[in-house]
């Protein structure tokens, strides 16, 4: 088993299980569709996050508008 006695450089159980799964993966296309499903299942986790941030915050699409339209002004007076 792949273990380095550094904690940094252990594999963790999620790792250790995906490498014994793809073992058993015959095809390019296989491979492509896990990827697909790893991003989809990481790009879920991440937009949860973000929501729950917002929330918290109490962000709002508002807020954004304003940074935006603050961040937009700055440029133009710092260019001239």
């Amino acid at each position: 088993m792949l273990q380095v006695n550094d904690n940094a450089n252990k594999l963790s159980a999620l790792q250790l299980e995906l490498l014994k799964s793809l073992k058993y993966m015959a095809t390019e296309k296989q491979l492509s569709e896990i990827r697909y499903l790893l991003r989809f299942y990481f790009a879920r986790q991440l937009d949860a996050a973000i929501e729950k941030t917002e929330t918290e915050r109490g962000y709002s699409a508002a807020v954004y508008e304003s940074w935006l339209k603050t961040n937009a002004a700055s440029h133009v007076k710092n260019s001239k």
